[in-house]
């Protein structure tokens, strides 16, 4: 019987060193340059087609004739967030590069004074944002998020598909602590250590399109629970406070997320062991893979301990007085400085975990905001389209049709984009139909990482389309099935649970 394409050899079986983190991996210099495709792609045409009609239709809105209600400064605003949507939406420049263009434009034309975008531009969640990304850095530079993965895989190695439903839960329970594309990024290695012992074949294996979907979707399912396990969660926050001057507790939004996570997560499985064939696997060797990695773990060192001990810390505090008494980016800022202060992280490790391209794309996204909602941009756009609809809407008709809505746009670009885009018009839907502002951002937030379908869609399934053994087909045919089965999850639980605790009216 002949060996799978690019499975090893008996000798290099045999000598395999044990599999190594994306951390411990050193970077290979390829030998030679790669050979440069000739003409244009048909994705750049698209993103230039599609930046071509953000700018024409921005000019269009700035030299047209001014609507009735619609002040200059609302039109500036409007044209901004019209172009900026288009370079999200195409991502023609990097996510954060818009921002700024977004907080200079704003300033430049007038629609707000500068200081004004300088401050939206410099909110809370920003500093929140970066807290958790100091937070999450500990977790790998340490050694601890491994550590804790490994133990946890090690109780479902017992089957094939018991450890692909340890990939899922644990997925699942590390984005409670950390965003989900770290998490995903975590269990890569061992996910392509056990497909290469088990000798599964890329592209084909049932088994392997089970590991990897289970992984991704664990996390992308997991990082609704708490509002550290998906960088979005920060921008929503921010609007929020920016808007209305509301915020939310970590137990509050634990409480709100708690059934849509759990029900997707015992959905999950259901598709993937309908949806996928049955495959015969000998999970011995995968099995030998972990046993050697955590037998490679050693004791816990100091600063595990100590890393341990000050992220607890901060998850008490933002339990017991986060939210309410003490702003969320002030506790997570405070648990960043300890890391240092115990020398837990030193700025050259830590530089590494914090994404600026996401910080900065946010403070734009926050800006833009503000400006619509100033303006009363949002508020003559509404009108304009759905002047007769919107004072017929229901409080759960507009929390619902706002988490669709931001699902839909996070298909064709980032989540958090999409969620700049909607938030700033789902905040003046939701004030007309008496809708939560509160229920509005977490039904937004958790619509925007739905978004199971396209390999671009999110960082997870970006991250396992890499690894080779899964193809575009897999993504829209298994995605559709669990995007179809989360919206169902998600209106039941807003139309029965949130009113229970609160959630659809102010």
């Amino acid at each position: 019987m002949t060996e799978p394409r690019g499975a090893p050899g008996p000798e290099r079986r045999a000598n395999r060193p044990a599999f190594k983190w994306p951390e411990e991996r050193r970077r290979s210099t390829p030998t030679a340059q790669p050979e440069t495709p000739r003409g244009i792609s048909w994705e750049t045409w698209g993103q230039r087609i599609g930046v071509g009609i953000g700018v024409l239709a921005a000019g269009l809105i700035l030299v047209a004739p001014g609507g009735a209600g619609l002040s200059p400064e609302a039109r500036k605003a409007f044209a901004v967030f019209v172009l900026c949507t288009a370079l999200w939406v195409t991502n023609a420049m990097p996510y954060g590069i818009t921002a700024l263009l977004a907080v200079a434009s704003l300033g430049l034309s007038g629609a707000l004074k500068p200081s004004e975008a300088y401050a939206a531009f410099g909110s809370s969640a920003i500093f929140f944002l970066i807290g958790i990304f100091l937070i999450g850095g500990a977790l790998t530079e340490t050694g601890l998020s491994k550590r804790m993965a490994l133990l946890l895989l090690r109780r479902f190695e017992g089957s094939p598909f018991r450890f692909a439903m340890g990939l899922m839960l644990t997925g699942a329970f590390a984005t409670m602590w950390m965003p989900n594309q770290a998490t995903t990024a975590m269990l890569y290695p061992i996910a392509m250590e056990v497909s290469g012992a088990l000798r599964l074949r890329p592209k084909e294996s049932e088994y392997g399109k089970l590991i990897f979907f289970s992984m991704a979707w664990g996390a992308m399912v997991g990082g609704n629970l708490t509002f550290l396990g998906s960088s979005r969660a920060a921008l929503a926050l921010g609007m929020l406070q920016r808007n209305s001057g509301l915020g939310i507790s970590f137990t509050q939004w634990l409480t709100a997320s708690f059934p849509v996570v759990l029900l997707g997560l015992l959905t999950m499985p259901l598709i993937l062991r309908y949806m996928l064939k049955p495959e015969a696997v000998e999970f011995e060797s995968g099995r030998r893979v972990l046993e050697r990695a955590v037998s490679e773990l050693g004791p816990m060192r100091r600063p595990q301990y100590l890393s341990l001990a000050i992220i607890l810390l901060t998850i008490l505090a933002w339990v017991t007085v986060g939210g309410r008494r003490v702003d969320l980016a002030v506790i997570a800022l405070f648990g960043a400085v300890s890391l240092f202060a115990t020398q837990v992280l030193t700025w050259e490790r830590a530089e590494r975990h914090v994404y600026w391209n996401i910080v900065l794309m946010y403070g734009g996204a926050i800006a833009l905001g503000v400006a619509l909602e100033r303006t009363g941009a949002t508020r003559w756009l509404l009108d304009a389209l759905f002047s007769d609809t919107l004072q017929h809407l229901s409080p759960y008709v507009a929390i619902l049709g706002a988490g669709l809505l931001a699902l839909l746009l996070s298909e064709v670009m980032s989540n958090a984009a999409a969620l700049a885009v909607v938030l700033p018009l789902a905040f003046t839907v939701g004030a007309d139909a008496g809708a939560s502002p509160v229920a509005m951002v977490l039904a937004t937030s958790f619509g925007a990482g739905l978004d199971f379908i396209f390999p671009m869609s999110t960082a997870p399934n970006t991250i396992i389309f890499a690894s080779g053994y899964l193809r575009t087909s897999d993504f829209v045919r298994l995605g559709t099935a669990m995007t179809v089965a989360s919206v169902a999850i998600l209106a039941l639980v807003i139309r029965f649970w949130w009113p229970v605790i609160g959630l659809i009216s102010p």
